[in-house]
């Protein structure tokens, strides 16, 4: 590992779109730097410069190895592996020689989490923990619907229920109308004979 290397690891934990961002910042000229992913990943890698071009890299198990021909920041992103348990729940492992910060969205439930826990803050769109370099292993559960996705959910049955009773409304009177129709039909016939 190279020590003029600044590492900033966020994972981001959300319902349908979990992501792993690593930036980091070379302050001279390196031929070749490693980074050492925290996360398996899912699928395919991609580097970035500071400029938002793709660069190459080569990656094995899960060392990232990159050219770095002078100074600069590169954006390194991914999807992350997430296990499955016999019973559901989802299970991250991450092991990091770099503090990392754990973004848990609102829908988000974790059903444990390390115990040396350097941070934690509450936003708006759920919890960041900051875990020392380490060893960990998350376990969590997806919760059934954000209360944005219930409150649209309520919404949307509100506007439905109105409109099916007036569906049923109509077709009473359809039914009534007719049967008057017919009533009087017969009753007109009736009288004729």
């Amino acid at each position: 590992m190279v020590s003029p290397l600044a590492i900033i690891v966020f994972i981001y934990l959300m319902k349908n779109a979990s992501l792993v961002i690593i930036n980091a910042s070379i302050a001279q000229t390196t031929p070749l730097i490693n980074i050492t992913l925290p996360v398996t990943p899912l699928g395919p890698v991609t580097v970035l410069n500071s400029s938002g071009y793709a660069i190459p890299y080569y990656i094995s198990n899960n060392e990232v190895i990159i050219p770095m021909p002078g100074p600069g920041n590169i954006t390194i992103e991914y999807t992350p592996y997430i296990g499955v348990l016999s019973n559901g729940t989802l299970q991250l492992v991450v092991s990091s020689n770099y503090e990392v910060n754990l973004q848990m969205a609102n829908d988000v439930l974790p059903t444990s989490i390390p115990n040396n826990i350097e941070g934690f803050q509450k936003t708006n769109s759920g919890v960041t923990l900051t875990l020392a370099p380490g060893n960990y292993v998350i376990n969590f559960i997806i919760t059934a619907q954000t209360t944005q996705q219930a409150i649209n959910q309520k919404s949307a049955t509100m506007i439905r229920k109105p409109t099916s009773s007036y569906v049923l409304l109509y077709y009473t009177v359809l039914i009534i109308v007719i049967m008057v129709l017919i009533i009087i039909a017969l009753m007109i016939i009736r009288g004729r004979r």
